[in-house]
């Protein structure tokens, strides 16, 4: 076996493997809290958009060990919710964390001359964007809505 390769690039992908271990933590926590609360109509999108954060964290893994880096990443102690607004603004607050991290990896990856991290990256970036606008529009209708008119629209699966 070779010596593991530690470079900005390997460091950048350990970074974002503990924010995303992390985050996918919460966001479990938060799509279990939420329908436990019987707020399927919440629920159920919650889990659809973040479904695909197994397949991110192997991707970024996978990228990584390619790259002869191993895994050596921290997980942060996730920000679990105990309200409806909290969820919302504690998976908002986790999203903008991932932001710059995301963006700093694809930088980092282009100034490297390396094209197949930066496009799995901007790829996830594309994704992170998609989540942040959802949940950007939760908030909104939550705040013109009021808690009691947004938890009733949100009782039932769509």
């Amino acid at each position: 076996m070779s010596e593991p390769q530690r470079s900005p690039v390997t460091d950048l992908l350990n970074e974002l493997l503990g924010i995303y271990w992390t985050g996918a933590a919460q966001h479990q926590s938060h799509v279990a809290l939420v329908k436990s609360w019987g707020l399927n109509g919440l629920a159920a999108p919650m889990a659809a958009r973040i479904a695909d954060e197994p397949l991110t964290i192997a991707s970024l893994l996978s990228r990584l060990i390619d790259l002869g880096g191993v895994p050596e990443f921290t997980m942060a102690q996730p920000h679990i919710g105990t309200t409806v607004r909290e969820v919302l603004d504690n998976d908002m607050a986790g999203q903008r964390r991932a932001r710059p991290g995301l963006n700093a990896a694809a930088e980092s990856a282009a100034g490297a001359h390396d094209a197949t991290t930066r496009i799995l990256i901007e790829g996830i970036l594309a994704d992170e964007e998609l989540h942040l606008s959802w949940l950007q529009t939760e908030i909104d209708l939550y705040d013109r809505l009021g808690e009691a008119l947004y938890v009733a629209n949100r009782l039932n699966a769509p």
